[in-house]
């Protein structure tokens, strides 16, 4: 009598823990409606998803940029269609790591001619150029 409960025992811990353990397993990806595709990808990625690329309405924005408007599961891939469109009042955002290696005006600010005065940065300025006949 004293294995049979012993047996019983177990066998509802061992029932518990497979009901417990099938909770995480089930859980829905993270909602990431509302954010940069950007970020949406970061935080489906460290909960285990992936996002892919679902379509996207307007073309102002960088994709990294674009906000994520609807959000469709496919198992552990998330599909995300995105608005790259600007709100109103809104300006386009420079491109991430992008640099100005001229400043406006033309010229590098702090290095003296020799008389106080700035040069001209090589190279910046007006271009012309000259067509040659060919033949």
């Amino acid at each position: 009598m004293r294995k049979i409960a012993l047996l019983t025992g177990g066998c509802a811990a061992v029932v518990a823990m497979a009901v417990l353990g099938t909770g995480s397993a089930a859980a829905e990806a993270p909602d990431v409606v509302g954010e940069t595709f950007a970020t949406a990808s970061a935080i489906l990625k460290s909960q285990g998803y992936k996002a892919q690329f679902g379509g996207a309405i307007g073309h102002d924005l960088p994709q990294s940029q674009c906000m994520v408007v609807e959000q469709t599961a496919a198992g552990r891939m998330q599909r995300l269609r995105l608005d790259c469109n600007l709100a109103p009042g809104q300006t386009q955002p420079a491109a991430p790591n992008t640099h100005r290696l001229v400043p406006q005006g033309g010229s590098m600010p702090g290095l003296p001619d020799g008389n106080g005065a700035s040069r001209p940065t090589p190279g910046a300025g007006t271009v012309t150029v000259v067509p040659v006949p060919v033949g």
